[in-house]
C-alpha cells in the first residue's frame, strides 16, 4: 500500500481478519498507555511517550509487535513461547492474538524504559548486566563513538553488549559489533529498529 497518513488509513488497507486483530492489538497498547499519541513511523503504526514506545504491521503470513526493547521480551521469554521472536519483534497469527494482559505489561514496562522507571516486579536475573569487554571498548574509542554510546539509554547499552558477547562464532560476533557501531554512527536506529532520541536543550 501507499505510505499511510495515520493508524485509521493503515488499517484500512489490511485484510479484515488482521485487521480485527490489530484492532484489539491498539486498543490494548492505549488501555496501557493512554497518553501515548499515535504517529506512523517507516510507514507502520507506532506509538509514542517519551520517544517511540512500541508499533505494529501486518505482513502476509503473520502480523508482527514491536515492543523494541530485546530487555523486555526477554524478560518475558516464558509467556512468549508459542510465538516467534526475533531482537525487538513478536511475530503472531491473526487468529492467535497476544493475550491483553501480556501486551498491557509489554507496553508498561516500555514505558518505564523510556522514562527511566524501575521495574519492581521484574525478578532481578531477568535484569542481567553484561559489562564491555575490552575489544568493544576499543573500537567505540578508536571510531570516535564512546560519546555516542554513553548517550544511549542504559538498556539499549546493555542490550547491544549482551547480543555481541552471546554470539558463539567470532564471524558472528564482529557482524554484530560491526553493527551497533554503524547504528551508533547513524544515530536514528537500535537493533535495525527505529530510534529517535530525545533532544536536551542547549546549556
Amino acid at each position: 500500500m501507499d505510505k499511510p497518513a495515520s493508524i485509521d488509513e493503515y488499517l484500512a488497507g489490511v485484510p479484515e481478519d488482521q485487521r480485527a486483530a490489530l484492532e484489539k492489538l491498539r486498543a490494548n497498547i492505549k488501555a496501557a498507555a493512554p497518553r501515548a499519541t499515535e504517529t506512523i513511523s517507516y510507514g507502520m503504526p507506532a506509538f509514542k511517550d517519551h520517544g517511540t514506545l512500541v508499533g505494529f504491521a501486518a505482513f502476509k503470513d503473520h502480523i508482527s509487535f514491536f515492543p523494541m526493547s530485546v530487555t523486555v521480551i526477554e524478560a518475558h521469554r516464558e509467556e512468549l513461547e508459542p510465538y516467534r521472536t526475533s531482537k525487538g519483534t513478536i511475530q503472531f497469527k491473526a487468529d492467535k492474538p497476544l493475550p491483553a494482559a501480556l501486551v498491557k505489561k509489554l507496553v508498561r514496562e516500555r514505558l518505564e524504559e523510556n522514562t527511566g522507571g524501575k521495574r519492581s516486579r521484574k525478578p532481578a536475573t531477568s535484569r542481567e548486566r553484561y559489562p564491555m569487554p575490552d575489544y568493544v571498548e576499543r573500537e567505540l574509542e578508536g571510531r570516535g563513538l564512546m560519546d555516542a554510546y554513553g548517550r544511549r539509554p542504559p538498556y539499549q547499552q546493555n542490550d547491544y553488549i549482551g547480543w555481541i558477547t552471546r554470539a558463539k562464532q567470532e564471524a558472528t560476533r564482529q557482524k554484530r559489533l560491526e553493527q551497533m557501531l554503524g547504528e551508533l554512527e547513524a544515530g536514528d536506529a537500535y537493533m535495525n529498529m527505529p530510534y529517535h532520541p530525545k533532544l536536551s536543550k542547549p546549556n
